[in-house]
């Protein structure tokens, strides 16, 4: 039978490389930025209490979350290319695990979860938020695999423009609501009805960006994608959980006050994710093919590119925020929140170690298990590091611990089996000495980004913007001279003939 929509796929020119990984960090940037106007608000205008309950009520599903996945919406990458017909029958099946999966989330609550994680956390009033969560599975789950799809199908400017605009609705219906009542009530109900609102719209880009039949999910089917996913599901279950273990921890052992301050400082995600995510996303699905076809050669050299070109922007982030840190805190989340500070300049050292997600490299080679065996160690590893620390010295013990243990042990052991799996010593994993000149030359910006935020008495937000005048431009521009930083051919005729690169 043949597909009635099939009339409308008609095949369009490729998007570059390069456009993919922009037009999704631009998405991913303003997301973020509208995440950071809902905290910023939210910190001036909330009590820490109040703060602390919005942010802990949501931290349950975050947490929850990779458990119930189990890597699903990655299967996407793998199942989806593979199926020239029933391509809509892959997210059929991928949405049906999800939804299951999600509700046993809500079960857990309805159960009395909700209870419990109020005891857990110290915060009575989590015992009402929680029970607002029982729907929010089922809202977010089915739509979990919608970049993996949308990339696929070569949709990223799509996806962008989805995710920017719905992050940006629960940004402002946030600010609305926090501004209305002062309140954690309202803020939490917006966040749980607007991706209700667009749930219906994601389901329609993700049927529409594919051709294929519509069908009822198929137990064969979905019981192969399980198989594939497991492996990576528990690695990347365990991964977030290491990642999300330290709230949790500082959540049990602190108090909810202690928690906002350590939580606002905690951003160490955002940043990572807004560069390696978008670069990740777009490369992975090349290296697999590359790693299917024997060319581990080729793929390494893109792993390499990847690399840097991550390194390009977390690098100058690096050494500019760790210079400005306490501006960047004041002016984010006001003076009350000072001792954000600490934790968020131990969390810029994560940086550095993160430039690429060696994820990626062991699933296109096929790496599975690997991953899965690193995650136990890891959350084993940052689990008892956390729990002692924090213990022994507060809530600054848990970005400690996870600096640690990536320095220590992930990173190490990532290096050494990326090497096995292309089959190149130790040293050539990553281009190695092209990253430390990188890091040299941002490090040699520095005394710019001091000199424009602390030499002139001025708000936080001035000493932001001068000290970015004067570090940015020189940074981005000896990165360019050195070639690791390749602009677009339209940005680079701004560049004055005299100072471009000759080619």
């Amino acid at each position: 039978m043949s597909d009635p929509d099939a009339a409308l796929h008609v095949p369009s020119p490729k998007t570059s490389r390069f456009e993919k990984v922009l037009a999704l960090t631009l998405g991913s940037s303003l997301s973020m930025i509208a995440s950071l106007a809902l905290g910023m608000v939210a910190a001036r205008w909330l009590s820490k209490h109040d703060y602390a309950t919005i942010r802990q009520t949501f931290l349950a599903y975050e947490f929850a979350a990779p458990l119930l996945m189990l890597g699903l919406p990655n299967a996407v990458y793998y199942f989806m290319p593979r199926e020239a017909k029933t391509k809509r029958g892959v997210i059929i099946d991928n949405m049906a695990l999800l939804v299951g999966m999600g509700l046993l989330f809500s079960l857990f609550i309805v159960l009395g979860g909700h209870q419990l994680l109020a005891m857990r956390f110290n915060n009575p009033d989590l015992g009402r938020t929680l029970k607002w969560l029982i729907p929010y599975p089922i809202i977010m789950m089915p739509i979990a695999g919608l970049s993996a799809v949308m990339v696929c199908a070569d949709k990223t400017r799509t996806l962008a423009i989805y995710n920017v605009l719905s992050s940006s609705t629960i940004a402002i219906a946030g600010i609305f609501a926090i501004l209305a009542t002062k309140s954690y009530e309202l803020p939490i109900l917006v966040r749980i009805i607007v991706p209700a609102v667009f749930l219906p719209i994601a389901l329609h880009l993700m049927f529409t960006a594919v051709p294929g039949a519509k069908r009822w999910p198929r137990w064969t089917s979905m019981k192969g994608m399980v198989r594939y996913s497991v492996p990576l599901g528990l690695a990347t279950m365990l991964g977030t959980i290491t990642l999300q273990l330290h709230s949790l921890i500082v959540a049990a052992i602190c108090s909810p006050e202690d928690f906002a301050v350590y939580i606002n400082g905690a951003m160490e995600i955002p940043l990572i994710g807004l560069v390696t995510g978008s670069i990740t996303t777009v490369v992975f699905a090349e290296m697999a093919e590359m790693c299917s076809k024997g060319d581990k050669a080729g793929a390494l050299q893109l792993f390499h590119k990847a690399s840097i070109k991550s390194a390009c922007i977390l690098f100058p982030v690096l050494c500019f925020l760790l210079v400005t840190a306490k501006p960047f805190i004041v002016f984010l989340f006001s003076e009350q929140y000072h001792g954000s500070i600490t934790p968020f300049v131990i969390y810029l050292f994560v940086l550095p170690v993160r430039i690429v997600v060696y994820g990626a490299a062991f699933m296109a080679l096929g790496m599975t298990r690997v991953i899965l065996f690193r995650s136990i160690f890891d959350l084993a590893i940052n689990g008892i590091l956390c729990f002692v620390l924090v213990k022994m010295i507060g809530y600054i013990g848990a970005p400690i611990a996870l600096v640690l243990t990536l320095f220590l042990w992930t990173t190490p052991f990532n290096l050494y089996k990326v090497g096995q799996g292309f089959g190149v010593p130790l040293k050539a994993t990553l281009p190695i000495k092209a990253l430390l000149k990188m890091l040299s030359l941002c490090v040699l910006c520095i005394p710019l980004a001091i000199l424009g935020a602390y030499v002139f008495p001025m708000i936080s937000l001035g000493r932001l913007v001068f000290a970015a005048i004067l570090y940015w431009p020189f940074v981005m521009y000896l990165l360019y001279r050195a070639k690791y930083l390749v602009p677009p051919l339209r940005l680079e005729r701004l560049i004055p003939s005299a100072l471009r690169v000759q080619q």
